[in-house]
């Protein structure tokens, strides 16, 4: 199997609190977090070392669909990108729960066409590759208002991916599995924010996908 990416490509990953992980703390000494895409760094630098890759985390925690519109130009497509990889949603349908510094809960209308405007935004910026991640989960509950909710959002992710010509990567569908089918690991800290088990499987995700694996578990 190979990876679709080309010496000297530029990987962005957009995204939440799931993605920042820590990546704009200045006090941390890994510019790409401590979650996905550091071991997705570490994993294409170990099986692909011929790759010269340069990988970007510009996530920020407390992201809905929103507030990425409005850091688009500086922190997407002032660094020219390559390859985009967009993981974005649980805050999105988590504000229903309540409002956070000013967020509310976003429509899944209005997420659908925010998704869209970022993907034509991307396109029409130059960035000729964009990947799409599933939201995860939110709650422990799987079977919660919310988490059913958000899967609604999963699903307009998908058909966004096969709508836009993107690649979809099903890292909600992997979780859900590897929670049920293997309870004696903890998956999430609370529900939503991955463990490093976690973090492992949506990187495992990610990069088998990309190699046109199909689904792994």
């Amino acid at each position: 199997m190979s990876l679709p990416f080309d010496n000297g490509d530029r990987i962005l990953f957009q995204g939440d609190s799931i993605t920042d992980c820590g990546c704009r703390n200045p006090d941390n000494m890994n510019p790409l977090g401590t979650g996905y895409v550091s071991i997705i760094r570490g994993m294409l630098a170990a099986q692909y070392p011929e790759l010269k890759l340069t990988i970007l985390n510009r996530g920020v925690s407390g992201d809905r669909t929103a507030e990425l519109l409005k850091r688009w130009d500086e922190d997407t497509l002032a660094l020219k990108p390559t390859w985009l990889s967009i993981k974005i949603g649980v805050n999105d349908v988590w504000r229903k729960r309540g409002e956070w510094n000013g967020q509310g809960h976003i429509q899944l209308s209005d997420y659908k066409q925010n998704l869209h405007t970022l993907i034509d935004r991307s396109y029409a910026g130059g960035i000729k590759n964009i990947i799409l991640v599933s939201p995860t989960t939110i709650d422990d509950d799987l079977d919660s208002d919310l988490n059913k909710l958000l899967g609604e959002y999963d699903e307009a992710v998908r058909e966004m991916a096969k709508l836009q010509h993107a690649t979809y990567v099903p890292a909600r569908e992997s979780l859900l599995r590897a929670i049920k089918e293997i309870p004696t690991v903890r998956w999430t800290s609370d529900g939503c924010h991955p463990t490093v088990a976690g973090h492992a499987l949506i990187a495992g995700v990610w990069i088998k996908t990309l190699e046109g694996c199909g689904i792994p578990f």
